[in-house]
């Protein structure tokens, strides 16, 4: 596999003693963590040092340009939202520091107390993904992720064509509920095992090719489709609920925050759960049946290695089932509170910080008082995406509170002339086209509180023009830095770039076509939006 960055080891104890070192010591074992982390090479320090001073210089700018007819809050938040919009594309700073800005630079710039900027931080609907995480955490502490992908493998059968299936099934059920990254890592050395089985059983299918690390792997269509598929799929599976990728909470917060519009955890799996299946069964026919379609009829043994990969998980244990049972639970509540109750008692923040609760009340099954969740696993979290939810709602608040959402609405009522069909397919393209580039939720973040602008303006309802945005920011195919799924294909050696555009390309397509029609059909019967 080419090298994937990942989090740095923490360093040997020895190194932290207060004894004396003893002769065998060198320089470099007196230096600190600081001095030891590797250097940028020159092309991230030009791109991080150019995306600082670009963000301050272009901020600057449109402070001055921007009419008096719009407001002192107004004129800052636009140069504030520029400001961060350019450092996270450039990522001049870790994209979680972005993310604090508004609290520094509203209250300093645009006199907003501080206590108010801060509330967009402890929204519940981050505390709705939170809780979405830790039951992701527990899945992955007791191996439940796994047993379920290999299960949906062994359903699925050792045809190619049905085994990828399979794959993408799997990974797309699981990228629901587990963060993406997290579903690809886990799912791509399943992956390699059947592709290893393949090379050994089948030696003359495909050709040799020599990864950048000087392993040597059999490249074939089978396995570039395999592996474009699990990436593909983390990514696509994650649009069906709102807890599956940041975009879709992002738009839950913003929409309550700036409208008092509210979406249910079950309402959205009424868009999200279709789109992803249809979009799912597309990608799988471009891969399989268009551009990739495999050599080969059947795998030798490939039950077999699934077989045997479900016998060494072993029987399932008494943490994992319980693990199960809260799962199930934590549907049912999110699905059947709002359906049941007029006026739900418990929110969906409510019920997943219920659900985090019981993980770590719950005791494991073992002797040795394990509970189905420790807070050494639960600070596994990535609070890093939690402070950029944060960091994305103040902004999106002080979009509206500023009068800046009003004020973009009246230059955008040019565009009500314009087909609705037409509108959300530019916004889908636009959306699309920059989270090939930039972070998803950083996208995301940037760009809801323009598009709710924009509706405003041209008398729409917000939700047609921001759902599109959120939807669009999660469908990155064609780079591998696009999205840390496409890194874990590429990485694994089976696929080129150039395949992964042509793919991605291909993908971008149908995601413009689903992604309009489903705002404009699915979402406007579930949200019984008028336009």
């Amino acid at each position: 596999m080419r090298n994937i960055p990942k989090m740095e080891e923490s360093e040997p104890a020895e190194l932290y003693t207060l004894e004396e070192p003893v002769a065998e010591s060198t320089e470099i074992n007196q230096q600190s963590p600081g001095e030891r982390a590797p250097a940028d090479t020159p092309t991230v320090n030009l791109r991080r040092w150019g995306g600082l001073a670009g963000g301050l210089i272009l901020a600057i700018a449109m402070y001055l340009v921007l009419p008096d007819s719009l407001a002192q809050p107004g004129k800052v938040t636009a140069a504030i939202a520029v400001l961060m919009g350019i450092w996270w594309m450039t990522e001049a700073l870790p994209i979680p520091a972005t993310a604090l800005v508004p609290l520094v630079a509203f209250p300093v710039f645009a006199d907003v107390p501080i206590k108010d900027v801060g509330a967009s931080y402890g929204n519940d609907v981050i505390f709705l993904f939170m809780g979405g995480f830790m039951l992701a955490l527990a899945m992955q502490r007791w191996n439940l992720h796994r047993r379920i992908a290999l299960l949906t493998l062994k359903v699925m059968g050792p045809r190619p064509g049905a085994m990828i299936g399979g794959f993408m099934i799997a990974t797309g059920f699981l990228s629901m509920w587990v963060s993406n990254t997290a579903t690809a890592v886990m799912m791509l050395p399943i992956g390699m095992s059947v592709l290893l089985l393949v090379a050994k059983v089948m030696p003359g299918v495909g050709h040799s090719t020599v990864t950048e690390t000087g392993e040597t792997v059999l490249k074939s269509k089978f396995a570039t489709a395999l592996m474009l598929g699990i990436a593909y799929s983390a990514s696509i599976g994650s649009l069906g609920t709102i807890i599956g990728t940041p975009p879709n909470t992002l738009l839950v917060g913003y929409l309550n925050e700036n409208f008092n519009i509210t979406i249910g955890f079950g309402q959205w799996m009424l868009v999200g759960m279709p789109l992803a299946i249809v979009f799912m069964f597309l990608a799988w026919l471009v891969l399989t049946k268009v551009l990739f379609r495999p050599e080969i009829k059947e795998i030798p043994g490939g039950r077999q290695l699934i077989n045997q990969e479900l016998a060494d998980l072993g029987p399932a244990s008494k943490g994992e089932l319980r693990v199960l049972l809260i799962f199930v639970l934590a549907a049912v509540l999110w699905i059947g509170v709002p359906i049941v109750f007029e006026k739900p008692p418990i929110s969906d923040a409510g019920i997943a910080m219920l659900i985090a609760l019981l993980l770590f009340v719950l005791p494991g099954g073992s002797a040795r008082g394990v509970r189905l969740l420790d807070w050494a696993s639960a600070v596994q979290l990535p609070w890093g995406v939690l402070l950029l939810f944060g960091g994305g709602l103040a902004l999106s608040a002080q979009f509206s509170s500023s009068g800046l959402t009003e004020w973009i609405g009246t230059y955008a009522t040019g565009l009500a002339g314009l087909p609705m069909w037409l509108i959300v397919g530019i916004v889908a393209l636009v959306i699309l086209g920059l989270t090939e580039l930039t972070s998803n939720t950083a996208t995301a973040a940037t760009f809801l509180p323009v598009a709710g602008g924009i509706a405003l303006g041209i008398g729409a309802d917000p939700l047609l023009l921001t759902i599109p945005v959120a939807l669009a920011a999660t469908c990155a195919f064609m780079l591998p830095v696009a999205t840390p799924p496409n890194a874990v294909a590429f990485g694994s050696g089976y696929v080129t770039i150039g395949e992964m555009v042509k793919g991605g390309f291909y993908l971008n397509l149908v995601a413009i076509v689903l992604v309009t029609l489903t705002s404009l059909t699915l979402a406007v019967w579930v949200f019984g939006i008028v336009y």
